[in-house]
């Protein structure tokens, strides 16, 4: 009896060891579990721990499982919230949502956004667990049905073509605004898509100065934030010096009259216009550029034989 319980402690620690690293407010039983629920159903559920994880085991695998609860717990944790794993739900659903949809829902419960798939590829929505029904789109949609990704490293510097989905006015916008945007081309890395086309990011503006008289320009400081890779990291985005640079070429080619994109020489990560209120509406496309090193999880285009 005693060799059984050491045995099933061993295996709970090596499976802790192995798991995703949860955020601090995450890292207890209950704020695992929690985070497991908002995933897959959209808010946290009542009742006590068994009964909440056995629910959630019966959605996601079809049966309860067996073993502590610890166990359990960091079972489904990983496999609903976890970033980084090639068999995580997280991952999986991204990389038939880019392929079918050309986008990342990304913070929409899973229940739905499987039967948001389901209704696009099949034409209606599946009654089994969810590991299953997810399994059964990538098998669909993807040959042999294994998902050829590895970890690469996206370079600092690394050019990222957005398209503005939130108009920014040097004259009405305000400090504390969401700016969002949307990926145009994939972000390749050795060859496998890191951040997808059809990703969505969200900046705010941090800062803003309204033209005055005498030529005096107005301003646009705009925090860029991050933008989701394909297996869910988030990747911090600003405006430096290739950025600018790309900015530049680009206004020029699109008769962005007025309108320059600058970084940090001058104006940390925003939006310069010259001597008068401009808008820059939405739809309008630049660069911005990753701000750290960053590991991630790229996808090949080429599926495993």
């Amino acid at each position: 009896m005693i060799k059984r319980l050491a045995a099933a402690f061993v295996a709970a620690l090596l499976l802790l060891a192995l798991a995703p690293v949860a955020p601090a407010q995450e890292a207890s039983l209950p704020g695992m579990l929690a985070a497991a629920e908002r995933a897959i159903y959209g808010s946290e559920q009542a009742g006590s721990l068994i009964e909440r994880v056995s629910r959630v085991e019966r959605d996601v695998y079809g049966e309860t499982q067996t073993g502590p609860l610890l166990v359990r717990i960091q079972d489904v944790y990983g496999y609903l919230v976890g970033i980084g794993g090639p068999y995580s739900i997280g991952l999986q659903l991204n990389v038939v949502e880019y392929l079918v949809f050309q986008r990342m829902n990304i913070g929409v419960p899973v229940s739905r956004r499987l039967e948001d798939l389901e209704r696009s590829v099949l034409g209606t929505t599946q009654q089994l667990p969810l590991a299953e029904r997810v399994r059964s789109l990538v098998e669909m949609v993807w040959p042999s049905g294994e998902l050829n990704v590895r970890q690469v490293t996206v370079p600092k510097e690394t050019l990222v073509k957005i398209h503005l989905l939130t108009e920014i006015n040097s004259g009405t916008s305000r400090v504390g605004q969401r700016v969002r945007y949307r990926v145009v081309d994939d972000v390749m890395i050795d060859d496998r898509v890191v951040i997808p086309a059809g990703a969505e990011g969200e900046g705010e503006i941090t800062a803003v100065q309204s033209a005055g008289r005498f030529g005096q320009s107005g301003r646009v400081e705009v925090n860029w934030g991050t933008v989701p890779a394909i297996d869910g990291t988030r990747v911090q985005l600003n405006v430096s010096t290739r950025a600018a640079q790309q900015n530049q070429e680009l206004a020029v080619a699109a008769s962005m009259a007025g309108v320059i994109l600058l970084g940090p020489v001058g104006l940390v990560g925003g939006l310069f216009v010259q001597g008068q209120e401009h808008v820059v509406p939405v739809g309008t496309q630049f660069y911005v550029e990753v701000d750290r090193e960053t590991q991630a999880l790229g996808l090949s285009l080429t599926p495993t034989r």
